[in-house]
């Protein structure tokens, strides 16, 4: 399974580029319920709360929350210099900080929501990271994190497996799908997050991927960083490989992908 030192999630999401590619894809052939207005229903925000972002990339949902009429303080924090650098740019309206979850720079009781979206699966020290949301949490604040379920993308990474099997070359693609399965799913994340705040609550999202052709597939494995690492023949080698499976599976019609999201909410007590 592949594993990423801080320093090298960094320079994976030093620019926006990868990270927005993964991002077009779930928003032009997700066919379901959608994620943002999951989140704005479980957050049931009403205008005025200090809220944090922690790991927001390119600053998206800061950015759309401003955009929406939110009147409260908004600040994103992020590991990657090169992503708060694009989403101070993308967003001016929004506070934008580099920062590790694990040491946020804000005193303690400052915000009133804290969320974490598919992030914590990058985080070395999770029991480290959650204590620090709850810290800066005002009694009775919302931690709200978004996650991938047990199973998520499962037919994706059986088509990898199929494509590249048992090479050590590919052994990091393989990987990937615990990866980010394993790190912080609803199975440990609950439990961790319950032993930080005392109290955990689940929501799943069930939606799937549509794709028509191999194209949008090979597009998103290209942008994950096990790929990207390879050096260029083996990845030339790997994507030839994938748009055979891949091929094979879109003849039939268009190939549904599941996706399975959780959302776990807690609330700091004292």
């Amino acid at each position: 399974m592949p594993s990423y030192s801080p320093t090298e999630v960094a320079a994976q999401y030093a620019t926006e580029r990868h990270l927005r590619t993964r991002i077009q894809t779930h928003e032009r052939y997700s066919v379901g319920p959608g994620l943002e207005a999951t989140v704005d229903r479980l957050l049931a925000l009403n205008g005025d709360e200090a809220v944090l972002d922690v790991g927001t990339g390119p600053g998206d949902f800061p950015g759309r929350l401003r955009a929406g009429g939110h009147r409260g303080r908004i600040v994103g924090l992020d590991f990657s210099a090169g992503m708060v650098a694009r989403a101070s740019e993308q967003y001016p309206a929004v506070e934008f900080l580099q920062g590790d979850a694990a040491a946020l720079p804000f005193p303690d009781a400052t915000f009133d929501v804290v969320t974490a979206r598919h992030m914590l699966y990058h985080v070395p020290d999770v029991a480290a990271a959650l204590a620090e949301f709850k810290r800066v949490l005002k009694p009775g604040g919302h931690f709200l994190a978004v996650t991938n379920a047990a199973g998520y993308m499962a037919e994706l990474w059986e088509a990898v497996a199929e494509a590249l099997p048992d090479e050590s070359r590919f052994a990091d693609i393989r990987g990937s799908r615990q990866s980010f399965a394993t790190a912080f799913s609803e199975m440990s994340g609950v439990d961790q997050v319950r032993q930080t705040f005392g109290n955990a609550d689940t929501e799943f999202l069930e939606s799937v991927l549509v794709f028509p052709e191999p194209e949008p597939v090979l597009a998103y494995l290209n942008s994950i960083p096990a790929i990207q690492q390879l050096p260029d023949l083996d990845r030339e080698n790997a994507l030839s490989r994938l748009r055979r499976t891949l091929t094979a599976r879109t003849q039939g019609g268009a190939w549904r992908v599941s996706k399975r999201v959780v959302f776990i909410s807690a609330r700091r007590q004292e």
